[in-house]
C-alpha cells in the first residue's frame, strides 16, 4: 500500500474515532501532519475537534505539530478542542506546548474566545489557568474585546442554561483579572520597573520570589521576570543585585523568547553583558525562537562590538547559525565592516577550524 493510501487510512480512522485504526496506520508510515485536501485540517486538528484524547496523544507522539494552523480559518488544534468543549484534549495540547494566546488568522479569536463562544466553562477555566489573556487590549480582527464577545453571546444565547454558563465565565474572567492586577503590583516588579534600587533590596529582603513574572496583559513587560526587565532597561545596579540574589539568568520571556543576555546585548549594555556573561550556569548560546539569534548574534546585528567581545571572551560560540542563515562573521562584516578588528578576529577563528 502506498504512503498516500496509508495516510487515507489514518484519516478514516481519525474521523471514525478508531484508536486501533490510527495506531495501525501510523505503524505503517502514515504521515501525522498530512492535511486532508477537503478540509485542510491535519489529523490532530480533526481528532481535537471531535474530542478523541487518546488519538490526540498518539498523533502527538508520532510528531504531529500542535501549533500548525489550518488552511482555511488559520486556527490551531487547541482552537478546535475548545470549540468542542474538550477540556481533556485541550489539557494534552497545552502540556505539549500549544500556544494558549494564538489568534486565528481569520477571526483573531484566541482559544479562550472559542471556549467561551461554545459555552465550555471547564475549558475556559483551564485556559485561564494556563495564562490566557483577558485584558481589554486584546481584540478580535473585527474589533471585539472579550467583554464585547461575551455581551454579544448574551444577546444571541437566550436560554437559561446558556445565560448561567456565560455568567460563570464572566466570574472566572473577573477573578483572572484580579490575579493579573495583583501580579502587576508585585513589589519587586514595581521596584524594578521604576528603577528603585532600595525598593528592590527591600523586596528581596522580604522574600519576594525573583522569578515572579509580570502578567500577560498586552504590555512590554508581559511574562518578564525582574531580571529580564532590568536587563532590557539598562538598570546595571539592579541586575547585579538580582544576579547576586540568585535570579535565573536563563529565564525566557514569552514575547520574543529572549533571555536576559539578549536584552543586554540587543541594547548594547556593556556592563550588564559582563555581569550576565560571567554569571554561574549562564547559557551563552541560547537561540531565540524568533530569529534563531544568540546574544552574540544580537550584539553584532546592532554593531555592539564591545558586547560581542565580552561574550566571545566568556566562551560564546561563533559557529551558531541564525534562522536567516547568518553566522557571527557574516553580521560582523555587515555591521562592523571587513576591516574591523573583531571581524578580523572572527575570520581568524573561521580559518583556523
Amino acid at each position: 500500500m502506498s504512503q498516500d493510501a496509508v495516510t487515507q487510512e489514518l484519516w478514516k480512522a481519525v474521523w471514525s474515532g478508531s484508536l486501533a485504526g490510527v495506531r495501525e496506520a501510523l505503524s505503517r508510515g502514515a504521515q501525522a501532519n498530512r492535511r486532508d485536501p477537503k478540509t485542510l485540517l491535519t489529523p490532530l486538528m480533526a481528532a481535537a475537534g471531535i474530542g478523541c484524547a487518546a488519538i490526540v496523544e498518539d498523533l502527538i507522539a508520532a510528531g504531529a505539530d500542535v501549533n500548525s494552523l489550518d488552511g482555511r480559518a488559520g486556527a490551531t488544534a487547541l482552537h478546535k478542542a475548545c470549540q468542542g468543549g474538550h477540556a481533556d484534549v485541550a489539557q494534552k495540547l497545552l502540556d505539549q506546548g500549544a500556544f494558549v494566546n494564538v489568534q486565528a488568522t481569520s477571526t483573531g479569536h484566541t482559544p479562550l474566545f472559542e471556549a467561551a463562544w461554545f459555552l465550555s466553562v471547564e475549558t475556559v477555566q483551564l485556559l485561564l489557568d494556563h495564562g490566557a489573556r483577558v485584558d481589554r487590549k486584546l481584540l478580535t480582527y473585527y474589533g471585539f474585546s472579550f467583554d464585547d464577545h461575551i455581551a454579544y453571546e448574551k444577546k444571541v444565547n437566550t436560554g437559561q442554561e446558556s445565560q448561567e454558563k456565560l455568567a460563570l465565565i464572566e466570574e472566572l474572567v473577573k477573578r483572572k483579572r484580579e490575579v493579573d492586577q495583583e501580579l502587576g503590583e508585585n513589589s519587586l516588579l514595581v521596584a524594578v520597573r521604576s528603577a528603585n534600587i532600595q525598593a528592590v533590596r527591600d523586596a528581596l529582603a522580604q522574600g519576594i520570589n525573583t522569578e515572579t513574572r509580570y502578567p500577560v496583559v498586552g504590555e512590554f513587560d508581559d511574562g518578564h521576570t525582574a531580571l529580564l526587565i532590568a536587563s532590557r532597561n539598562g538598570a546595571e545596579d539592579i541586575v547585579e543585585i538580582l544576579v547576586a540574589a540568585g535570579a535565573d539568568v536563563n529565564a525566557v520571556e514569552p514575547v520574543f523568547g529572549a533571555v536576559p543576555l539578549h536584552k543586554a546585548t540587543y541594547n548594547g549594555y556593556l556592563n550588564i553583558t559582563r555581569i550576565l556573561a560571567t554569571a554561574p550556569k549562564v547559557n551563552l548560546n541560547y537561540q531565540g525562537p524568533s530569529n534563531g539569534y544568540t546574544p552574540l548574534l544580537d550584539a553584532l546585528w546592532h554593531g555592539f562590538a564591545d558586547c560581542a567581545e565580552v561574550l566571545m571572551d566568556a566562551g560564546a560560540a561563533t559557529d551558531v547559525i541564525g534562522y536567516d542563515g547568518k553566522l557571527a562573521l557574516d553580521l560582523a562584516r555587515e555591521e562592523l565592516g571587513p576591516d574591523h578588528p573583531l571581524t578580523t578576529k572572527l575570520e581568524g577563528l573561521e580559518t583556523g577550524k
